[in-house]
């Protein structure tokens, strides 16, 4: 093969690989911003789909910066690589630090059909909560959330609106080792609806065989 033929061939893959990134990169960013507009802040994507997402935005630049190892504009390309890349990690930690899951998926304790219990972050300073999602096609909608954390299973009684929790002992450390909470066996309303007294009586009687007790959202008594 001739020499200008092989440049050309060269020139022509690197111009791909500079629009695969530059797509990647646009994509990814517009993405982003279509899923931040359009759902609801307690509904997100199943699978981490969202975080695949913003860590390709996050990556981009980088990419960029590599595919345009040997373009003509190769310095513009980069300068804009840089600003963007900065700015785009800022607000991703930025949103982090304010009780946002930026970087991962917040934690699934357990699930029940289709029902999961994920940690929530309530905000910087009361990130130890539980949340209980519905999942529904590609996406799961947050329905609840409650003042437990780690729960060990759960269990949804959607005819009572309730659901009960099980959480295991835990050592609280304050800064140090200073009590054990016992397990707790609880029961919750699930939507923020009202529970009718004949449900209410059923709720009880279900507690009793359950061996739980009725939570914060049931008696309306907050427990500190």
């Amino acid at each position: 093969m001739q020499k200008p033929q092989w440049n050309r061939i060269k020139d022509l893959v690197q111009r791909k690989e500079l629009s695969l990134a530059m797509g990647l990169h646009l994509g990814a960013i517009f993405l982003c911003g279509l899923i931040y507009i359009l759902l609801p802040e307690d509904v997100h994507l199943r699978w981490g789909l969202t975080y695949v997402l913003i860590w390709t935005a996050l990556l981009s630049p980088i990419m960029l910066m590599i595919a345009a190892r040997k373009s003509k504009r190769k310095l513009v390309i980069r300068l804009y690589s840089g600003v963007i890349g900065i700015g785009l990690w800022l607000l991703a930690i930025f949103l982090q630090v304010i009780g946002g899951d930026i970087f991962s998926p917040p934690t699934c304790f357990c699930k029940d059909g289709d029902y999961l219990a994920r940690r929530y972050r309530y905000d910087f300073f009361d990130n130890n909560m539980t949340a209980v999602y519905k999942v529904s096609g590609l996406t799961e909608r947050r329905v609840a959330f409650y003042s437990y954390s780690n729960p060990d299973s759960i269990k949804v009684y959607e005819s009572l609106n309730v659901i009960a929790f099980y959480c295991p002992s835990e050592i609280q450390e304050d800064p140090l080792p200073s009590d054990t909470i016992a397990p707790i066996r609880v029961i919750e309303q699930l939507r923020d609806r009202p529970i009718e007294p004949e449900q209410k009586k059923e709720v009880e009687q279900l507690a009793h065989q359950l061996n739980a007790r009725l939570g914060y959202t049931l008696t309306g008594k907050q427990e500190y």
